[in-house]
């Protein structure tokens, strides 16, 4: 019984869990391009453990936030696994800290063309926002600051992140805990910086 792990919000991420949710093994593929990196490794992947895509017993998939075309493509390839009655889980990010027992806190990442991508919380109480790099001066953060990944960071956020905590490292030192929250059959609309009407809008 084995579980495949996709991350394509941002830098490309594969893994493969075994029945008790621990890593068979995690791959990160840093400043590479997702549609020339995911269906080849993700091969490669599965190879190395002897089992193919329709042995698995379901996808797990990062459904933001991110970037339109890096999760279109995990959405793709959880839709081809649909075709073998794959059940298909998926989660944002930034809901890792929480589930971990953190219980106030930060999460941010560059969404590019000059905006970073702020989400808060403190107890039941939570929000989103872009804002610009103007607007990090006068960011307040709660509790613990959150971040990706170090890729996800530029000089302008850094000042923001020097204590803080890599959700993707919780991914790779906690799969237990994170996972046995999504497997009780999460699923998550996908949630892009922007709307592609945005995210592709032509300047001016």
């Amino acid at each position: 019984m084995s579980f495949l792990f996709i991350d394509s919000s941002y830098d490309i991420t594969l893994g493969l869990l075994n029945e008790n949710l621990g890593w068979h093994d995690l791959r990160n593929f840093r400043g590479q391009k997702a549609s020339a990196t995911l269906q080849t490794e993700t091969h490669r992947l599965l190879k190395d453990y002897r089992t193919e895509i329709i042995n698995l017993s379901g996808v797990i998939s990062v459904a933001g936030p991110g970037f339109y075309t890096g999760l279109r493509l995990s959405e793709g390839f959880a839709d081809v696994t649909n075709f073998f009655s794959i059940p298909h889980y998926s989660f944002y990010t930034y809901e890792i800290p929480q589930w971990l027992g953190h219980a106030e806190g930060t999460w941010v990442t560059k969404a590019y063309r000059g905006e970073y991508f702020i989400y808060d919380w403190s107890g039941d109480k939570s929000g989103i926002k872009l804002v610009t790099a103007k607007d990090l001066s006068d960011l307040k953060v709660s509790g613990q600051v959150f971040i990706h990944s170090e890729t996800s960071l530029d000089e302008k956020i850094s000042p923001l992140t020097m204590t803080a905590i890599s959700t993707s490292d919780l991914l790779k030192n906690h799969p237990e805990k994170i996972f046995s929250v999504v497997m009780k059959g999460l699923w998550r609309e996908s949630y892009y910086f922007r709307a592609p009407e945005d995210e592709f809008r032509m300047n001016p």
